[in-house]
């Protein structure tokens, strides 16, 4: 008996199967990378904002939109525009902020500088960000959602947030 030079069916098989897993594998491990990505361009958008804020505060003296003793007023403002379905904060905030008209904010902190411009996407839960919220007559704190699990090194994970990862950073009042 002559044998070919050819392959067996189960050798096929095999080789097929180890392809599936590594294909498996780098996929998994290439999304897990575009969300990294996406979420250190979150973080360093929220940083933006935040700088921005501190820049304004330095200049005048008190946050924006806030009273001239530096009182925060209350209101929840978004930070950007072009947000899926006009909203930035989503999610299941009753009283979603909508980025249809320039807002007081932003008016005020182009008194600064040019305001960063992100493209905006959906993260954990179906919120969006960045947002300000002024809740209180004694903190400003600016907010972020994201695709991980976990928040950047210097925010605070928001656990009100249900289903997922909101972060923010809270602005230091006098």
């Amino acid at each position: 008996m002559h044998k070919s030079g050819g392959f067996t069916i189960v050798e096929i098989i095999i080789v097929c199967i180890v392809l599936g897993i590594l294909v498996t594998i780098g996929t998994v491990s290439w999304a897990g990378s575009l969300v990294s990505g996406r979420d250190r361009t979150r973080n360093i958008e929220q940083q933006d904002w935040v700088k921005r804020y501190d820049t304004y505060r330095n200049r005048y003296n008190v946050y924006p939109n806030a009273s001239s003793t530096g009182v925060a007023l209350n209101a929840r403002y978004c930070l950007g525009t072009a947000f899926p379905s006009n909203t930035c904060a989503g999610g299941s905030i009753a009283t979603s902020t909508n980025d249809a008209a320039p807002n007081t904010v932003m008016t005020e902190l182009t008194k600064v500088g040019t305001l960063p411009d992100y493209k905006h996407s959906l993260a954990r839960g179906n919120y969006v960000g960045p947002w300000a919220d002024y809740t209180t007559s004694t903190r400003i704190r600016i907010y972020q959602a994201y695709e991980g699990e976990s928040c950047p090194a210097g925010t605070t994970i928001d656990t009100t947030y249900s289903g997922a990862t909101v972060c923010y950073i809270e602005l230091a009042k006098n």
